[in-house]
């Protein structure tokens, strides 16, 4: 027996067709809307709120910076011994009233390391209008001068020349060349050869038991103690590096000589220890310098006193 397929009165739907056969929906965006992208509009009254407050947080800060409720009013200086508290101020431009808040503590520390007297420097702004500026200045371990110029000036262990000197004051004495005093700042000798100085002035006392005068240091480059005494040691040429070296051998030679009893450093008669060659030291004396003259027999003819022996100083080259 067959069986009959009962059709659906209801019509065939096809719920499935193709991508490419379906039509695309019109007027649908399937991301947010135009209205939703635009900026939500904001009422005029909160513009204004907004444009005032900025003008009043303008005008607060232009009154801290312009007004004299932060303005500068205390400036304190410590470590400064040679420079003045208003020299400092000047120098660092914190004169004139200006606001606290414009202080730049490094553009004024450099100001300061820029000057002479100036080792170190630190400058702290504080509220409501104090700085605090500290200063460590250059130590003078001599004085200088030029030829036999009196002016002295005083020089630091960087040898430069820091200012002018009333006296030397117990400080390591250098005598230069001969010429125009030096500037302000400015470096008459190498600071290597003025370290040498002032290590030998502070070091004879122990190594020959004697105290040093002073150096001559002349326009060839040829250095010169003078000892308290009044006699003299020449140690020759000392501009390069290599003749700064051999210092060392002829201050060496100096206390070897008197060990081997060559040369009494207490004797008034001695005149000058020549230690240009450290291997080989020369000792002059006056009495030998300079002999007494013999008195003429009566009735003979006086001759020429003889002339003296070089002093085997150091000459220029």
């Amino acid at each position: 027996m067959k069986l009959r397929r009962r059709r659906s009165i209801l019509p065939r739907v096809g719920w499935r067709r193709d991508l490419e056969a379906s039509e695309p929906l019109k007027g649908q965006l399937w991301t947010r809307s135009e209205k939703s992208l635009r900026e939500p509009d904001v009422h005029w009254t909160r513009r204004a709120v907004a444009m005032g407050v900025a003008v009043a947080l303008c005008s607060v800060l232009g009154w801290l910076w312009f007004g004299p409720a932060l303005s500068v009013t205390t400036v304190q200086v410590t470590g400064a011994q040679h420079l003045t508290s208003a020299q400092i101020t000047q120098m660092a431009g914190l004169g004139g009233g200006a606001s606290v808040l414009s202080v730049d503590a490094e553009a004024d520390r450099l100001k300061l390391l820029n000057q002479t007297w100036v080792q170190g420097a630190t400058v702290i702004p504080q509220l409501p209008g104090r700085v605090l500026v500290e200063i460590s200045e250059w130590q003078s371990v001599a004085v200088y001068h030029s030829g036999t110029n009196t002016s002295l000036f005083l020089m630091s262990d960087q040898a430069v020349i820091l200012a002018p000197a009333p006296s030397a004051a117990g400080l390591v004495d250098v005598q230069g060349p001969s010429g125009a005093d030096p500037k302000v700042g400015s470096r008459p000798v190498e600071q290597v050869l003025l370290t040498a100085l002032v290590n030998m002035q502070r070091g004879f006392p122990a190594l020959l038991g004697q105290q040093v005068s002073g150096f001559i240091f002349d326009s060839c480059g040829n250095l010169t103690l003078i000892a308290k005494r009044g006699w003299k040691v020449y140690f020759g040429r000392v501009l390069t590096p290599e003749e700064f070296v051999t210092l060392h051998d002829k201050v060496a030679a100096l206390k070897a000589i008197q060990g081997r009893g060559n040369v009494n450093y207490n004797s008034t008669d001695l005149e000058y220890v020549n230690v240009m060659n450290p291997a080989e030291p020369a000792v002059g004396f006056r009495s030998r310098l300079n002999p007494p003259t013999p008195s003429p027999s009566p009735g003979a003819t006086p001759r020429p006193s003889p002339s003296p022996s070089p002093t085997s100083a150091p000459i220029c080259r």
